[in-house]
């Protein structure tokens, strides 16, 4: 019996997907993550850098780093908050629209085409395991 190992196998296909993303990034100068992050922004409209963190699109460490290249390239643009002087929202330029588009439209396709080879029944079990699997590693983080 050839046995996969699960983490190996989720690794494999965010590699895939990662590649594929960065290829219709370069034009933008991006890589898949700063694109991900484009689009989660363009989702919420408006968010903190914390905010993002939470999400799960990026690292604590590497938040400031990302946030700042984005903003050098004219993607999103930084507003402190009244409540706070020490916090700021990020939100997108037009530029960053353009790729938060660019990047929705890639999740769409990839979605459509997983929808295509897997039944409605196996979308229920494979959201059930995904959940399941994460409440296992957060679970393990915490």
């Amino acid at each position: 019996m050839n046995k996969f190992k699960i983490p190996i196998l989720i690794s494999k296909i965010n590699r895939l997907q990662k590649k594929i993303l960065n290829e219709k990034l370069k034009e933008f100068n991006l890589e898949s993550s700063q694109g991900i992050i484009l689009y989660k922004i363009k989702e919420f409209r408006k968010v903190t850098p914390s905010q993002l963190v939470d999400m799960g699109v990026i690292e604590k460490a590497a938040v400031s780093k990302t946030l700042k290249k984005l903003e050098n390239l004219g993607y999103i643009l930084k507003e402190t908050s009244l409540e706070d002087a020490r916090s700021f929202f990020v939100s997108l330029t037009k530029s960053g629209e353009v790729i938060g588009n660019c990047v929705n439209s890639f999740i769409e396709n990839l979605d459509k085409e997983f929808h295509n080879i897997l039944s409605e029944n196996s979308l229920v079990q494979l959201e059930t395991i995904f959940e399941n699997l994460e409440e296992v590693i957060n679970k393990k983080n915490s």
